[in-house]
């Protein structure tokens, strides 16, 4: 009996010890990995399960933006952007602040950051004012999703950053417009002026009529994507609003502007798809973006 209680014993103290090897084993490697995984660069700081409402900040720089930040929302998931913020800035007085939104070619999905390889928007505009923010969000669509997106993100730079509430701009190029548009047909009152660049606008003109902010239409005449007629018809719907609500034609003039470009502004310059590189002329364009800052 002595016998056999203490063979038991012994083949228990074996399992045992061999477990904790085991044990002992797996975490050395786990930890090798670990320490191995830690070495890597990310686009994002390592935060293993950061807060809803906090952000992930970058670590890649690209002509002075902060690639893929990333604002975890608790209600709209991950939210994708680059920023620019200039060294001056210390918090100490208000600063202006930019949005500017992406074609199709600029999403997310499309790879970090190649929407400020490819739209000079985020950085002409820093010709027009020296003290401003400049936030350009890669977002997955130019639907609901982004648009409450772009909305959030909108609000929390406003939180985060001593900006001048009168100086808050919007841009959308193509599908960025789309978005964009919806946007301005939510929460029209965030923005005090917007361009929308050889695009459509799909939002609720009802809302942004509400608030009168300022807004140009600016699209090639014969733009291959989407031509000209959403544009006149957008700007047709706004003038009648407006007109109901007693402006005269000169009020309406100074927060609705109809820019169709005609053939010569683009062949002038040795350019002949109006849509593809229209975003290009109109981002260098003084009159266009001077427009933008100047409300």
């Amino acid at each position: 009996m002595k016998k056999a209680l203490f063979a038991a014993i012994v083949s228990i103290t074996i399992a045992s010890l061999a477990a904790c090897g085991t044990t002992s084993t797996n975490d050395s490697k786990q930890t090798a990995t670990s320490g191995s995984s830690s070495t890597q660069e990310s686009t994002q700081s390592q935060q293993s399960s950061p807060s809803d409402g906090q952000v992930s900040e970058g670590t890649r720089k690209y002509r002075g933006f902060t690639l893929d930040n990333v604002l975890h929302s608790p209600t709209q998931g991950d939210i994708h952007f680059n920023l620019y913020v200039p060294d001056s800035y210390d918090g100490s007085k208000p600063y202006a602040l930019f949005v500017t939104l992406p074609g199709y070619q600029g999403l997310h999905f499309q790879g970090v950051g190649v929407n400020l390889e490819t739209e000079e928007f985020g950085f002409t505009a820093q010709q027009y004012n020296k003290n401003m923010i400049i936030a350009a969000p890669q977002l997955d669509d130019w639907n609901d999703t982004s648009t409450k997106q772009t909305i959030e993100l909108t609000e929390h730079l406003l939180n985060t950053y001593n900006i001048d509430a009168n100086k808050v701009y919007s841009e959308g190029y193509s599908g960025g417009g789309e978005t964009m548009s919806r946007v301005m047909g939510m929460r029209p009152e965030l923005f005090t002026a917007y361009l929308q660049c050889a695009s459509q606008f799909d939002g609720d003109i009802n809302v942004l009529a509400e608030t009168r902010t300022p807004i140009r239409l600016v699209v090639g005449a014969h733009d291959e994507y989407y031509g000209d007629r959403p544009s006149r018809e957008t700007y047709d719907r706004l003038h009648a609003l407006y007109s109901n609500q007693g402006l005269s034609d000169a009020q309406i003039d100074r927060i609705l502007i109809l820019d169709v470009k005609p053939d010569s502004y683009f062949s002038s310059q040795d350019i002949s798809n109006q849509h593809g590189q229209g975003g290009h002329l109109f981002a260098n364009d003084p009159d266009i973006m001077g427009w933008l800052f100047r409300q």
